[in-house]
């Protein structure tokens, strides 16, 4: 009896072992089935994530983002302007955000301005003082009835826009200026008319009697 419980154990071990196996075996080809595909979705996913990382690096390294569009230019600047166009570039090359690009405009403008205007007061504290010189000058080389003589002259052959442009310069300073004209005022003041009967008393030698209708008698 001891040999016959100890076979049927046997045999129904042994029935079991084989109906586990092939419940393995049946099942463990779906299983793997399973993994590959799995595995080929996350590969593919990785992929599409590659390339739209890509995409997104050349729109960096490519023109620049459409947020730079709204950025705010001082009054007589062009967003067209070449310049303007290659901050822009420089800008989505180091992928600022339009904010700090705004705030790196401004700092720049406000820059420019001070350096334009430092340049300017330059300017005419130099001319100023050039001016100055060529007074000076002018008031130690001539005389007071001199200087007179070339007013009178300036009057009279330059008409009154052009004597204001020359004294906002400063040109009426100018000694090789004034030198000319006190030059022409002096030949003015000596010019005068000798009629052409000076030497003549009862005026027989006037020429104006011969042709008494011409334009040029007085």
């Amino acid at each position: 009896m001891a040999e016959e419980a100890v076979t049927e154990t046997e045999a129904t071990s042994e029935a079991t072992t084989e109906a586990t196996t092939e419940a393995l075996g049946a099942d463990t080809p779906k299983a793997a089935a399973e993994t590959d595909a799995t595995a080929e979705v996350k590969a593919d996913a990785g992929k599409d994530a590659e390339v739209d990382a890509g995409k997104a690096g050349d729109k960096k390294d490519g023109d620049a983002p459409s947020d730079f569009a709204t950025l705010k230019l001082p009054e007589g600047y062009k967003a067209d302007d070449p310049v303007f166009a290659d901050f822009v570039k420089l800008a989505g090359d180091e992928k600022l955000s339009p904010a700090q690009a705004q705030k790196l405009v401004d700092f720049t403008v406000t820059r420019d301005q001070a350096l334009a205007k430092a340049v300017a007061d330059l300017n005419v504290e130099a001319w100023k003082k050039t001016g100055d010189a060529w007074k000076a000058t002018t008031a130690k080389e001539n005389t007071p009835e001199q200087l007179s003589d070339a007013k009178t002259a300036l009057g009279k052959w330059f008409d009154k826009d052009t004597v204001a442009l020359f004294e906002s310069m400063r040109f009426t300073d100018h000694p090789g200026l004034v030198k000319g004209l006190r030059a022409i005022g002096a030949a003015i003041k000596d010019d005068t008319f000798v009629p052409g009967n000076a030497g003549s008393r009862n005026g027989s030698g006037d020429a104006r009697k011969s042709f008494p209708n011409s334009n040029m008698n007085p």
